[in-house]
């Protein structure tokens, strides 16, 4: 950042700076999110879909054998038949925790000069810190689960900014374990906590918002999530919307659910779930480059000067 540069300025210069890399990578990056996204989505839909017939055959299977009067025997069953769903869904979900870590070693990559023809090469090394990266992200999950009660949401909004570039640290500084890659990145944002505000609302504003209200709006105008509702609204037909429907009614509240209604926003929903995971590549970009950013113009500098003054303190307490 030049000395005369605005805040503002500094942050959109890395905003399109990420975008840029986004689009010129964008195949690369879309290639490898696309099991870590999609594959969370298919492995919920593999469970909704297995659930659904087996209880729409689970009356007509009850009368052909007694055994299925077991309740706890029928549920066991239910749990076997979702399984596939839920093996997809966890090796899913963990290969995109993986890639919330990868990605920043590829951005770093790219944003020194480097490309992406072997992705492989920063998800092994994300993997090869498996158990560390458990411990941060149960660190983390604590945070956030104590920072999660009402009277605490402003700290949590506060904690959260200067937690931004804990996955940054972490991914880029090998050595960092997970206390350090907290303590470091609240250290990193103390002095530039306007600039990482900025640029993580632009981020939020773009990539959970306006894209994917974007996307969504041509699946509602190519009538894409009106065709994706019908299955969706097979399931939801089994919810007891009729009795949820009358017990509004009854307490006066001007309001109906529609089954079909209800199944295009789950639609939507989805969509729009799916173009925020697609979106993590930018969002881990703009970081990485904010995160070197500080590193080299501000972070290395400072902490120098607190070390040097906190030596001078104590060479000044052993001459007393």
């Amino acid at each position: 950042m030049k000395k005369n540069e605005s805040t503002f300025t500094n942050v959109m210069k890395i905003f399109f700076s990420g975008i840029k890399i986004y689009i010129l990578n964008f195949n690369k990056f879309i290639k490898y999110m696309a099991f870590p996204v999609l594959g969370q989505i298919t492995g919920i839909a593999i469970i909704f879909t297995a659930a659904y017939f087996f209880t729409l055959k689970v009356g007509t299977i009850t009368r052909i054998s007694p055994l299925f009067d077991n309740i706890l025997f029928v549920f066991l069953l239910l749990l076997v038949i979702t399984l596939p769903g839920f093996f997809i869904f966890c090796k899913a979900f963990w290969d995109y925790l993986i890639s919330v870590l990868a990605l920043n070693s590829m951005a770093s990559n790219i944003i020194e000069g480097g490309t992406l023809d072997d992705i492989s090469i920063h998800v092994d090394m994300a993997r090869r810190r498996s158990f560390q990266y458990v411990l941060l992200l149960l660190l983390l999950s604590i945070i956030y689960i104590i920072g999660s009660f009402p009277l605490f949401w402003v700290l949590l909004a506060i904690a959260a900014i200067y937690l931004s570039l804990t996955f940054q640290v972490f991914a880029l500084e090998e050595d960092a374990t997970p206390i350090d890659a907290i303590s470091m990145s609240v250290s990193f944002v103390k002095y530039n906590f306007p600039k990482t505000l900025l640029l993580l609302v632009l981020l939020l504003v773009s990539t959970y918002w306006v894209i994917p209200g974007i996307i969504s709006w041509g699946f509602e105008a190519g009538n894409l999530a009106g065709f994706l509702s019908y299955p969706a609204e097979q399931f939801i037909k089994l919810l007891p919307i009729d009795g949820i429907n009358l017990t509004l009614s009854q307490h006066h509240i001007p309001f109906k659910l529609e089954s079909y209604e209800l199944a295009k926003s789950a639609v939507l929903f989805v969509v729009g779930t799916a173009v925020c995971g697609f979106t993590l590549p930018l969002r881990s970009i703009c970081c990485t480059i904010l995160y070197k950013q500080i590193y080299a113009q501000n972070y290395a500098g400072k902490i120098a000067i607190e070390q040097t003054e906190e030596m001078t303190e104590k060479s000044s307490r052993k001459h007393l």
